[in-house]
């Protein structure tokens, strides 16, 4: 029962549902036209989460990529779309959202460096983003949400995914990325 409770609830605070969410938020809190919305979920949203989909599609492994040497190649897509998803943003005049993909973009790539020798989590920085960024543009109502971050760490060791020094260095990364990324811009 409580493998079971810890698949849902990784699956439920995975990073295709969080960044929909933030796609979603910032889209509304900038009052954002429906091509940055569209802008948003596919670049955003979708992209980043197509290399670990076509992973699982393929039989080569599991949807959150479990083998830590399999990672670094599906790291690229989501790195080229926050690219792509800043500039597009900056050009449209939608400070929020360029911000939030810049700071995706250094978390990513944080990330992407450590997974070539540890299994970093992922989960706990893509949850960790949305906490510290929407309080530090002026929602600190997210906080209520803070306790989802150590059920989806409890959750992740559960399942074996992480020990609990990868889970802190997670949320260390999405942390540190989100307030020195929104410092210096």
């Amino acid at each position: 029962m409580k493998q079971k409770l810890a698949s849902i609830i990784s699956a439920a605070l995975s990073y295709p549902v969080l960044g929909l969410f933030e796609i979603i938020a910032l889209t509304i809190i900038e009052k954002a036209s429906y091509i940055a919305f569209l802008v948003g979920f596919v670049l955003h949203a979708f992209i980043p989460f197509a290399g670990p989909l076509v992973y699982f599609l393929k039989k080569k492994g599991d949807i959150f990529v479990s083998k830590r040497e399999d990672r670094g190649p599906l790291f690229i897509p989501g790195l080229l779309a926050y690219m792509l998803a800043y500039y597009l943003f900056t050009i449209m005049g939608y400070r929020y959202l360029a911000i939030l993909e810049a700071i995706s973009f250094v978390s990513t790539l944080i990330l992407f460096i450590v997974s070539f020798k540890w299994k970093i989590s992922i989960h706990m920085a893509a949850m960790t983003i949305p906490l510290v960024y929407f309080t530090l543009i002026g929602f600190p109502q997210i906080l209520f949400l803070a306790p989802l971050l150590p059920l989806l760490g409890w959750a992740r060791m559960k399942l074996k995914a992480h020990s609990f020094s990868q889970v802190v260095a997670g949320t260390f990364v999405g942390f540190v990325s989100s307030f020195v990324t929104f410092s210096l811009i």
